[in-house]
């Protein structure tokens, strides 16, 4: 390891319980190296100011929150919760299912069939392997349905913060989920959550993720998600960066078996100096599969937008159909946003198509807006709502879509 390496981590705890997991992190996390703008994937992220910053782990297991401390970011929807601060797990707030073909509870009680392994990625996700502390394990027994979602909520609260949330869903065929992750951070937080969730969808099993990131403060946040689907399975997974100092969110879908069906969707606004990154992987390696990918971003003041959305479609993958679209509003002179749509086909009976556009707001249909008496901050609100809320209205639960919409309208001031 390198010197700064050493010293980027050398106030991370990791839990007692030893694995294989952990074992192999700390091997990968010694031999891959600190990604830097070299790196194609990091050219615009870099991570220097975060690896020369001093961080810390800290524990919180067993400690009663209570609910002010921890309130429920969706309160009107019907739902199961499980709640961690600083990455430990808040029992006294958590309610989660008690179901004969569910399992349902915090990583950390069930190490022993934690069934997932690590993913060579880089080095981001090792320090994740190394150290994660807790987090949501999810399995869903043959044909059963989840009769309410469950809210993973995340809170980070206070100053050279450490988390590494990791969680592990499983839905066994025919099995039906949806999860709520959400994060959130106090205006006086900093530090880095560094969080990792696999999925692994059997045959016809159906998963729905709504993720919304609305962290004040100055944290770096990490979130990467793993997705694995067999045999006509189906996925949809929504992610919202309502607000965030730094952020990455990495997605990797991989169709394992004929016939699935992928839908992914996003929405980012920076504003101010707040860096928003979206990178997408979608690997068709089996026939008659499908995906759709939309996102949508608009830049404020002097933040910056990133977005590289990949798509695979191998040798085998016949009769694929495979759509993306990457679309941006740069709405101040000092706000950039650097997109890389990328579509690799090696099959020739395919439907696949993607594009990516950057661009200001619409002149015309401001014009048409203030013509009819409406002001220009007004009329600007209202192309955000619409540009925007064609991508939320792809949100199942009601409840969620709303607090979404209410979230982005109460930052930017459109109603």
């Amino acid at each position: 390891m390198t010197g700064s390496k050493e010293s980027f981590i050398s106030n991370f705890q990791a839990p007692s319980n030893s694995h294989e997991l952990r074992s192999q992190g700390h091997q990968y996390m010694a031999d891959l190296p600190v990604p830097t703008r070299k790196s194609e994937r990091w050219k615009y992220s870099p991570i220097s100011k975060l690896v020369n910053s001093s961080l810390m782990t800290c524990s919180g297991e067993g400690v009663v929150w209570p609910e002010e401390i921890l309130p429920n970011p969706i309160p009107f929807l019907d739902s199961y919760r499980i709640v961690f601060r600083n990455g430990s797990y808040v029992a006294s707030l958590s309610d989660l299912p008690i179901d004969d073909d569910v399992v349902c509870a915090p990583l950390g009680d069930v190490e022993a069939r934690f069934e997932n392994e690590y993913h060579k990625s880089e080095w981001i996700g090792a320090i994740n392997a190394s150290y994660h502390q807790n987090g949501l394990f999810l399995k869903v027994g043959k044909n059963k349905a989840l009769d309410r979602p469950i809210v993973v909520h995340h809170l980070t609260d206070g100053e050279n913060i450490a988390s590494f949330p990791r969680h592990f869903i499983k839905l066994e065929e025919g099995a039906k989920a949806e999860v709520v992750v959400w994060s959130s951070a106090t205006d006086k937080s900093s530090g880095m959550c560094n969080g990792i969730l696999e999925a692994h969808i059997a045959p016809n099993a159906y998963l729905v993720i709504d993720k919304v990131c609305n962290e004040g403060g100055e944290i770096f946040k990490f979130s990467y998600e793993h997705i694995c689907q067999e045999r006509d399975s189906k996925m949809k997974i929504n992610t919202f960066t309502v607000k965030g100092h730094w952020v990455r969110n990495e997605l990797e879908i991989v169709a394992q078996g004929p016939g699935t069906d992928s839908v992914f969707n996003g929405t980012y606004m920076p504003s101010g100096k707040e860096h928003v990154d979206n990178h997408t992987t979608m690997d068709h390696a089996y026939p008659n599969g499908t995906s759709s990918e939309l996102y949508r971003g608009i830049m404020y003041d002097n933040s910056t937008g990133v977005f590289n959305g990949k798509v695979f479609v191998r040798k085998d993958s016949q009769q694929t159909n495979a759509f993306q679209q990457n679309s941006n509003i740069v709405a101040s002179k000092g706000a950039t946003i650097n997109a890389k749509p990328e579509l690799e086909i090696y099959a020739d009976d395919v439907k696949c198509s993607h594009g990516c556009t950057v661009g200001q707001f619409d002149t015309e249909a401001l014009f048409y807006l203030k013509s009819r008496g409406i002001g220009i901050d007004e009329a600007k609100a209202l192309l955000v709502q619409a540009y925007v809320g064609d991508v939320i209205a792809a949100v199942d639960r009601e409840e969620v879509k709303n607090e979404v919409m209410r979230l982005y309208s109460e930052r930017h001031r459109w109603a």
